[in-house]
């Protein structure tokens, strides 16, 4: 076989296992309150996050990321690393991790002021 057919099986091999994989977790749990609803006992109802700014903390991650992917772009262009991939990895870490950071801080201070 050929670098280029692996290459192209891989992705698809990838999202077969993971879409079997997400099937068999709900069919599992759909099995499981179904046997406790046989047995008499009550289904427990889920949780709301307990964490309401979850959703700002995954908006701040793709504006870092986004961010890291432009700087990279900037990076790979000027030559800076002799290996164009290393800077838009580098990149998109540390302000994917840097949007984090600032995420959490505000979070905090204002569950602070909240409180």
């Amino acid at each position: 076989m050929s670098v280029e057919i692996i290459g192209v099986f891989i992705p698809i091999v990838g999202l077969l296992v993971g879409g079997a994989i997400a099937i068999v977790a709900i069919v599992s749990d759909h099995r499981q309150k179904i046997a406790m609803v046989k047995n008499g006992m009550e289904i427990p109802k889920r949780k709301p996050s307990s964490n309401p700014l979850v959703g700002f903390r995954f908006g701040a991650l793709m504006v870092g990321v986004a961010i890291g992917i432009i700087v990279g772009g900037i990076i790979e262009n000027s030559g800076v690393f002799s290996s164009p991939e290393v800077g838009y990895f580098s990149s998109i870490f540390l302000f994917g991790g840097a949007a984090q950071i600032l995420a959490i801080l505000y979070m905090n201070k204002k569950l602070q002021h909240k409180n």
